[in-house]
């Protein structure tokens, strides 16, 4: 089985992520870790990058471990990722 690499989380939490948007189930760092298998510090990293490369749109949240992210939704960009990944 090959490592995981950036884009390989990206895809995996950007597609729950989209599924999430479309059902209108709201989406913060825990639900996705809890869906993922991840703990939350990795959901943390990958939801951070996420957010630099403008794939998701989120209101940044305090609680730990951060960065915490809540409302979050998948943008244009991030759907045209998931498309190119495909």
């Amino acid at each position: 089985m090959e490592p995981e690499t950036e884009d390989t989380k990206l895809v995996a939490a950007l597609r729950l992520l989209l599924a999430a948007d479309d059902s209108g189930e709201p989406m913060d760092n825990e639900g996705l870790a809890k869906k993922l298998g991840w703990d939350l510090g990795q959901t943390g990293d990958c939801l951070r990058v996420a957010k630099e490369r403008s794939l998701i749109w989120a209101s940044r949240g305090s609680r730990q471990p951060g960065p915490w992210f809540s409302e979050i939704e998948v943008t244009m960009q991030g759907r045209r990722f998931l498309r190119d990944s495909s």
